[in-house]
């Protein structure tokens, strides 16, 4: 039942430019931007298959960071993302959002493609227009937060719990601001970045921001 569910993801996912290595799917900008899905199997009773859907927003000079010279393009995964999400198992009609997709039946293999489809339907040309744009990441993780915070108060004044109200995925705008200063050079605006340890985040960032601002003075 598993192959057959990845079998018709990947029927999407390689028309839309991804390539699939065991059970994670990974699509590359020319600039090693990229987009990362992974099925991750988890605890199931006898007779089912039950996992969870990663995705992932992938910045090429964070992945740098972790693959050096190694090939990111083979390995990257969604929680070396700047943005990361869990897909919801669950319609929209759901009192109770869950984020385990779990297979028994051969309709449960169509019912969870038919879930994952329409998701990447609509979210995965609004995830493209990110790559490589830290200013566009940026503005989408504020809209999400001016979004998160009326639907907090909608939902507090009315005594509810909807789901669906939140926004999708996680961003680490501090990462994704701190990398636009460092690609741009601007070595003071990424000073506050924690960066005493040298294998840390923090330094390749600061290191980044220095060799831009060499290279801009050649």
């Amino acid at each position: 039942m598993l192959r057959r569910f990845v079998g018709l993801l990947e029927a999407d996912l390689a028309a839309a430019g991804f390539v699939r290595r065991g059970p994670v799917f990974r699509y590359f900008d020319p600039e090693g931007n990229g987009i990362a899905l992974n099925i991750q199997r988890t605890t199931a009773l006898q007779g089912e298959v039950a996992f969870f859907i990663n995705v992932g927003v992938l910045l090429a000079p964070h992945l740098r960071y972790y693959f050096g010279e190694d090939d990111a393009r083979r390995d990257a995964m969604p929680h070396h993302s700047v943005w990361n999400h869990r897909l919801v198992a669950t319609d929209d009609t759901a009192e109770l959002p869950d984020h385990t997709f779990t297979l028994s039946t051969e309709a449960d293999v169509e019912y969870a493609a038919t879930i994952v489809r329409v998701w990447l339907a609509k979210n995965l040309p609004g995830m493209k227009t990110w790559l490589g744009d830290t200013d566009a990441m940026l503005a989408a993780a504020e809209a999400d937060r001016e979004r998160a915070a009326r639907a907090r108060t909608e939902q507090l004044a009315s005594g509810r719990w909807k789901s669906g109200a939140w926004p999708e995925g996680r961003w680490s705008t501090r990462l994704i601001a701190a990398y636009r200063h460092a690609e741009r050079g601007d070595v003071d605006a990424v000073m506050d970045f924690p960066h005493s340890d040298p294998d840390s985040v923090g330094a390749d960032i600061v290191a980044l921001a220095r060799r831009r601002a060499a290279e801009r003075k050649r």
